[in-house]
């Protein structure tokens, strides 16, 4: 049969047989592994937790803590007489004070009718005027919930950071672009920065800037500037040599041929980097409200803190609204949409003309002493949300009460006492040999190293915890990410209707996902486990669809031909020669749930989300930011495991 199908579809079958078969030895290999650590941990069970079989000793990781906190304490004495701060850092800071609070005063000045019409001209004049009507709808939305100040903060705070990393971001990708040793170069940085969770950027920042706009702005931009970097080089790589090589033959500069040819060419790739890059931007400024960011970030973070679900849905909303116009703006700029072409005789008057209303109805707002949208015109929906997240815990409270316990008695908890309860020696050479198993010599050595790491900050406990949390969710989330990535693949029509929900769920910023987790759950650690699941679907179902569709229609007819059923179809072709996106697809999902499960430090989860939150509120620079490099290590860890064998290059 095998011979059969080989000859009538070439190399297809064969290739899908050969990755089950890896993939099939490398599972069984994981489960001895497994096995090995449940016998480490029944061992010291028995023997009563013997010293060979402790937790991994805490000496280094206090005294790397008792040196960071001395550091942040002589940083705070000394950041006004020390030249590094006086002369660079706190320049920086009060530059980027100023512009947040520039740009801010200068959307006031506007009032919230000439923000408005400027907005909504924009829009239609860029993308057209369906986008146009959901610019207003947001502008509108931050209105009529009572948030607009918090709104232009938000906003003020995006313009800032996105200006930054564009004006770093564009060069250093033109230069990876032109140059393959830059590109060799900056290419695991940006791996190693979209690695890093949201949460682990935000200390360092701390330390250098302290808790205000200035860190907000500076975190907000490193977080945002590897989309815009890797997607300008890709886009300046793409660009055909022949238009490269008949430029340079006429005797052009390498200037010239940069901004004459390259850049105009690649212009669409880079603007969907810009897309990509502001979208980061506006989920990182959410987050950035626990470093003093204020805005809508703020408002949901004291909500969820006083569990306001009515008021923290209402912020929620505001930010909703403000992403997905963001997105759906610069994406159309990005795919080229626009209104329908004005006369070049009549763009100018066009442009004109627009200026003179948003110009007009400023000047009216400032004459009828309208700035800011009056809260009294506000409809508070904080009251009935409440009425109905109450009457949803009447009826549904004890049920999911019952499944959290249920959760964290019989899965969380075990595993958790698992990883915690393992001796810690046998847990680096079961991540080493993870790390050897799905990647190579290389991730085993990065495997092992980072929870070796991991012990000497002093958290092995919280990681651990942290850990077995993501890697419940993790399952949860590949399990259903594959059953409906299947579905999708096989039913056009549940795709068509899928595809735009999974569009809006990408678009939501992370920190939205708690809202309705922790109205299903209330605080702890179940609705962060929730949220994680949630967040991270998208992504799997899109890999797991593409993966399945991408599979040859001559494979299909060969497998169909030999009678398999669609059962044989599936396990036997379909997804051992969609492994490469399944592949992706466990470490997209497990990277997001990690960002995830940390955030959910914010709804109660604890663990070390929760260490990084305290040391940010308490001044314990060292417990955060041990828990920060933390984060890191473990991303780190899961993301080389999860990466696969690298192919050789042909």
């Amino acid at each position: 049969m095998t011979t059969q199908t080989a000859a009538t579809s070439p190399g297809g079958e064969v290739a899908a047989a050969d990755s089950g078969g890896v993939w099939r030895r490398s599972w069984f290999q994981a489960l001895i592994v497994l096995a090995v650590v449940l016998a480490g941990y029944a061992s010291a069970r028995m023997m009563g937790n013997p010293s060979w079989a402790g937790g991994f000793p805490t000496a280094v990781g206090e005294s790397f803590m008792a040196r960071l906190d001395g550091l942040y304490a002589w940083i705070v004495e000394n950041r006004n007489d020390s030249p590094l701060f006086l002369y660079f850092f706190n320049y920086i800071s009060v530059g980027l004070g100023s512009a947040v609070v520039l740009i801010n005063q200068v959307l006031d000045f506007l009032t919230w009718a000439g923000v408005t019409v400027l907005g909504v001209l924009g829009a239609w004049r860029v993308a057209g005027w369906r986008v146009a009507l959901l610019v207003l709808a947001a502008f509108g939305t931050f209105a009529f919930t009572g948030l607009w100040n918090e709104s232009m903060t938000t906003l003020a705070l995006i313009i800032t950071s996105v200006s930054i990393a564009l004006l770093f971001g564009v060069p250093l990708g033109i230069l990876a672009g032109r140059s393959d040793r830059f590109h060799r170069a900056l290419r695991p940085v940006l791996d190693f920065m979209q690695i890093m969770p949201a949460f682990a950027y935000l200390l360092p920042f701390v330390l250098l800037f302290g808790i205000s706009n200035p860190a907000a702005a500076v975190v907000t931009a490193v977080y945002a500037l590897p989309p815009v970097a890797r997607i300008t080089a890709m886009a300046i790589r793409q660009v055909p040599e022949g238009a490269v090589e008949a430029t340079t033959s006429l005797g052009s500069t390498p200037w010239q041929i940069l901004t004459k040819v390259q850049i105009p060419l690649a212009k669409r790739t880079i603007l969907l980097g810009v897309n990509q890059t502001i979208m980061l931007a506006v989920s990182m400024v959410v987050i950035a409200s626990v470093i003093g960011a204020g805005g809508l970030g703020d408002a949901i973070y004291q909500a969820l803190a006083q569990v306001n679900v009515g008021q923290a849905f209402q912020a929620g909303i505001a930010i909703v609204m403000l992403a997905i116009a963001m997105d759906r703006v610069t994406g159309a700029v990005g795919h080229g949409a626009h209104t329908p072409d004005v006369p070049e005789r009549l763009r100018w008057p066009v442009l004109g003309g627009g200026l003179l209303v948003v110009a007009a109805v400023v000047a009216g707002a400032r004459f009828l002493g309208q700035g800011g949208w009056p809260r009294n015109v506000a409809v508070d929906v904080a009251v009935p949300v409440n009425a109905f997240y109450d009457a949803l815990q009447s009826a549904i409270g004890g049920f999911t009460a019952s499944l959290g316990t249920w959760l964290l008695d019989w899965v969380l908890g075990p595993l958790s006492a698992l990883l915690t309860g393992t001796p810690w020696w046998l847990v680096v050479l079961a991540a080493a040999a993870l790390g050897w198993i799905f990647g190579g010599v290389r991730p085993a050595l990065v495997s092992g190293g980072s929870f070796v790491a991991i012990g000497l900050l002093g958290v092995w406990n919280n990681a651990m915890d942290t850990l077995s949390q993501v890697l419940v969710a993790s399952v949860v989330t590949i399990l259903v990410g594959v059953v409906i990535g299947v579905l999708m693949s096989r039913h056009d029509v549940f795709a068509a209707i899928l595809r735009p929900i999974l569009d809006a769920m990408q678009t939501l910023p992370p920190f939205v996902y708690l809202i309705p987790a922790v109205a299903l759950f209330t605080i702890g650690r179940v609705p962060a486990l929730v949220a994680a699941v949630v967040f991270a679907l998208p992504p799997v179902i899109r890999l797991v669809d593409d993966g399945i569709r991408g599979v040859p229609a001559g494979t299909r007819e060969a497998a169909v031909s030999q009678g398999s059923t669609p059962w044989q179809m599936l396990t036997k072709v379909e997804l051992p020669m969609a492994g490469a996106s399944l592949r992706m697809a466990v470490n997209q999902a497990i990277i997001l749930v990690l960002s995830m499960v940390v955030m959910g430090a914010l709804v109660g989860a604890g663990s070390l989300g929760f260490d990084v939150v305290f040391g940010l509120a308490q001044n314990e620079l060292g417990l955060g930011l041990a828990s920060g490099l933390a984060i890191l290590f473990l991303g780190l860890f899961l993301d080389r495991v999860t990466q696969g064998r690298r192919a050789p290059s042909a």
